[in-house]
């Protein structure tokens, strides 16, 4: 079998490939994974992604003994996304899961203490999980929008009870991290992941609907606009339960009525 023919996106140009591709087979699952390593400090000027996709593909060559790169995409700290092993070929994601499934890589290591990821990847990832949601009929729900760590080493789901309460421990990899849009758990994946799918397909289907979500910073000032230029009209503390109207690049508007604006990365 011949190699991919790795190709690097924006997401507005993935989704246009991935809309006007007929694709022959069947896709249940996405499964979302990280790196680990390579991770955002291995990153440079002089490599670019194109070299970080053969990097990876030469290690699971040479070291894993696969046929080609195991995942089907990509994703940047840039928010570009990488084509990788064809959408129709099966990837090696999960062993003994991999079927029906798509595989997702975003590049880093989102375990709790390592990188930070940026307001462009975290984009990237939720746009890129919305539209392969849209393309192949599923939706973000842990049956079909899946992590890694939720898998034992057979390919079998561990209890939900079990990952929820961070008991499988060393039986499987942490991936897609241990602070990847929250932590790894289902229960976290239903809470801070998969509102954030769910408001990007209704937006990339034109009927945007509102998203609830949590101020992760200890106090959050809330602006008159979009910019840090406006002023701020209040705080809010950690914790706070806030509603998303409207998103604009980075920030998130948190009022129906007023213009009341917070910088987006400090919800989840």
């Amino acid at each position: 079998m011949a190699l991919a023919q790795f190709r690097i996106y924006t997401p507005q140009d993935f989704q246009k490939y991935l809309m006007n591709t007929d694709f022959s087979r069947e896709i249940k699952v996405i499964q979302n994974h990280h790196t680990w390593e390579p991770n955002y400090k291995s990153l440079s000027p002089s490599h670019g992604e194109m070299y970080w996709l053969e990097s990876m593909r030469n290690y699971h060559i040479k070291d894993n003994g696969w046929s080609d790169l195991g995942q089907n995409i990509t994703t940047f700290p840039s928010g570009n996304i990488g084509l990788c092993r064809p959408i129709d070929i099966t990837p090696a994601g999960i062993f003994g899961a991999n079927t029906g499934a798509i595989c997702i890589e975003n590049l880093g290591n989102f375990d709790a203490g390592h990188d930070k990821m940026t307001q462009e990847h975290k984009d990237a990832i939720v746009f890129l999980n919305a539209a392969l949601c849209i393309k192949f009929n599923l939706e973000p729900i842990k049956e079909q929008v899946v992590y890694h760590h939720w898998f034992d080493r057979t390919g079998k789901r561990f209890p939900e009870s079990k990952v929820n309460n961070n008991q499988v421990g060393g039986e499987q990899k942490t991936c897609p991290g241990t602070a990847f849009f929250g932590t790894n758990t289902i229960t976290s994946a239903e809470a801070n992941f998969f509102p954030l799918i769910d408001s990007k397909i209704k937006q990339m289907n034109g009927t945007p609907e509102t998203v609830s979500l949590k101020v992760n910073a200890d106090v959050l000032n809330v602006r008159s606009g979009p910019d840090k230029s406006f002023p701020v009209v209040h705080t809010l503390t950690k914790g706070t339960q806030v509603t998303v109207f409207a998103i604009t690049d980075e920030w998130s508007k948190i009022s129906d009525s007023t213009e009341n604006w917070v910088f987006s990365s400090y919800l989840s």
